[in-house]
């Protein structure tokens, strides 16, 4: 009975995560990108510090599962669970389309944006509720996958444009068919045993965003 609201919790404490950074990032009623980024980065060190903790204290039986689960897999969980994430899935993707304009205009910039009638603030603020109920929901089902929801949208961004109307379902898309191959590297490169999912995605999402960085610093030059 616990799979189908685990979702749920795993909003929860993305929503506590994001108040914390947010109320570390504010500044004078603003929210700056940079300052968001750096609230973020100190206080990841630190839920991974009481995560390992807790990981040093549990019996080795749980701590395996534990840590298992920390590395992400695409074991399914149960159709109750799955049937819960789907709609939440749904329903968030729905929202955020509706908002894709707005995401398009906050492209242009901040002060661009405000000098066209965006409540910048308040859509940033929507926008991270939004993305903590789904990243938690996403989680709390395959656990911790790192790089996906960051080498994606910038490598569609890439081929298709930046029009958040398109940009937004092709990036569920593809991130579903790259997840989908990284999971079958992940199960048959060392069969019968199966290393991780989410080592797979580092070892490509590492080098992509060295592509990204490079091919920047030299178009800056």
């Amino acid at each position: 009975m616990l799979l189908p609201i685990l979702p749920l919790f795993g909003f929860a404490g993305g929503l506590l995560a994001l108040f914390l950074i947010y109320r570390l990032a504010q500044s004078k009623s603003r929210l700056p990108i940079h300052s968001l980024l750096l609230a973020g980065v100190i206080l990841n060190a630190i839920l991974t510090a009481f995560i390992m903790f807790i990981t040093s204290i549990m019996e080795p039986n749980r701590s395996a599962g534990l840590m298992a689960w920390l590395m992400g897999s695409l074991t399914a969980p149960g159709y109750p669970a799955l049937g819960v994430f789907l709609l939440y899935g749904v329903l968030i993707l729905a929202v955020l389309m509706h908002k894709a304009q707005l995401l398009n205009v906050l492209t242009l910039g901040e002060e661009t944006a405000r000098s066209l009638g965006v409540n910048t603030e308040r859509v940033k603020k929507q926008l991270f509720a939004l993305t903590a109920l789904l990243t938690g929901a996403i989680v709390s089902v395959s656990g911790m996958i790192g790089f996906v929801g960051m080498v994606v949208p910038h490598a569609v961004r890439l081929l298709f444009g930046s029009d958040h109307r398109l940009l937004l379902p092709a990036s569920a898309l593809v991130g579903g068919m790259f997840l989908s191959v990284a999971d079958t590297i992940a199960r048959t490169i060392m069969a019968p045993a199966e290393i991780p999912v989410g080592i797979v995605t580092a070892l490509v999402g590492g080098p992509f965003f060295l592509y990204l960085l490079l091919w920047r610093k030299d178009r800056m030059v």
